[in-house]
């Protein structure tokens, strides 16, 4: 059977084919491609696209990058690619960069180990700057600081690192806390439970402090039975019986806190397994606003982590900064709202 596909040669076509079959040099056919078009006739621009089209040439980037010294590449490195919690911000980091003729590699890394790897493999292809979105994980970051002089601008979203020598984007976490407890007591809560992340990052020890100081704005009693670890880096079991634990102290719990919203369906399942219901009986509020939280039965009250802005916000600051290298620093820490559906109710 003959193919009606066009055969290809296997060679790349390159600006000297395109400048003989426009009958032009290459230097004509590279002031087109480079927008240099000013002592240009409109015919002599016209063959050249003519023979672009024709011939399919794409210009390499590689040959591009060694001479305007840029790869029109930027480099994203995502800490958590299990959920979609944090993939939500390349809705808007992709498009904005494509507009401005980025191009985006994605890498993930989990651990100091991987953003180690991560970081050579993009220095390698010479990316123009470089957007860290990360868990909270306490992690050594020492690397980063003997990065070379020619290392491109870097953009930091929700890390965990005492170097302010970069662009830091980070979210309130405390205050997200603050104004769940806020509305907790307005529904007339008063007995007030907490699950609590797992002390290897930031977030979870921001959020006991914004559960601390809600509990203190408003005259409550911190009470250490009603705080328990759930863990969402360990087994589901755990937070089960997390749950369990908060059921049998008395007073029971009007209103649980989980450390995000994972464990708050977990929460969700265990407190209606023994025969209560939410939120007549116990309040249930996640914390992430994952997108499932809106197909859970009833769907879950949650405290929103600004993931998409922070992802806007980090891309703008990075392409300003590769325009401007030598402007102020930002430090940027972008509010968390509660978004209140059917597991939180009046007691």
């Amino acid at each position: 059977m003959t193919s009606n596909l066009p055969q290809r040669s296997g060679k790349r076509v390159t600006i000297k084919d395109v400048a003989q079959a426009a009958g032009v040099s290459v230097t004509t056919v590279s002031n087109a491609l480079n927008k240099r078009t000013d002592a240009m006739t409109e015919e002599t621009l016209q063959r050249i696209q003519a023979a672009i089209r024709s011939l399919d040439y794409r210009p390499s980037q590689v040959a591009r990058s060694l001479v305007t010294n840029r790869t029109a590449t930027i480099g994203l490195i995502i800490g958590e690619i299990e959920t979609p919690l944090f993939l939500q911000a390349l809705n808007l980091i992709e498009p904005i960069a494509r507009e401005a003729d980025y191009n985006l590699l994605l890498c993930n890394a989990r651990d100091v180990d991987d953003e180690r790897q991560a970081v050579n493999l993009l220095l390698e292809k010479r990316i123009d700057g470089l957007i860290f979105l990360s868990t909270s994980l306490y992690m050594a970051d020492d690397y980063l600081l003997n990065l070379p002089v020619s290392a491109p601008p870097i953009v930091m979203v929700n890390r965990t690192s005492l170097y302010d020598g970069f662009d830091h984007i980070h979210w309130d976490n405390a205050g997200g806390i603050i104004e769940a407890v806020d509305d907790l007591v307005r529904l007339g809560h008063r007995h007030i439970a907490q699950l609590r992340g797992p002390a290897s990052r930031r977030s979870s020890e921001e959020r006991v402090e914004g559960y601390r100081a809600g509990l203190e704005k408003h005259n409550l009693e911190y009470r250490s039975d009603y705080v328990r670890l759930a863990d969402f880096e360990r087994p589901p079991e755990t937070w089960e019986q997390a749950t369990h634990e908060l059921l049998a102290v008395s007073p029971r719990p009007t209103a649980i806190l989980a450390s995000n919203d994972t464990v708050a369906a977990i929460v969700m399942r265990t407190v209606q397994q023994a025969g209560l219901r939410i939120p007549q009986d116990i309040t249930v509020i996640g914390n992430d606003n994952q997108p499932f939280c809106n197909y859970l039965n009833p769907p879950l009250t949650t405290v929103d982590i600004p993931v998409i802005d922070a992802g806007q916000l980090a891309i703008e600051i990075l392409l300003d900064r590769i325009a401007n290298p030598t402007k102020t620093l930002e430090q940027v820490n972008l509010p968390c709202s509660l978004v209140v559906r059917e597991s939180s109710g009046a007691v």
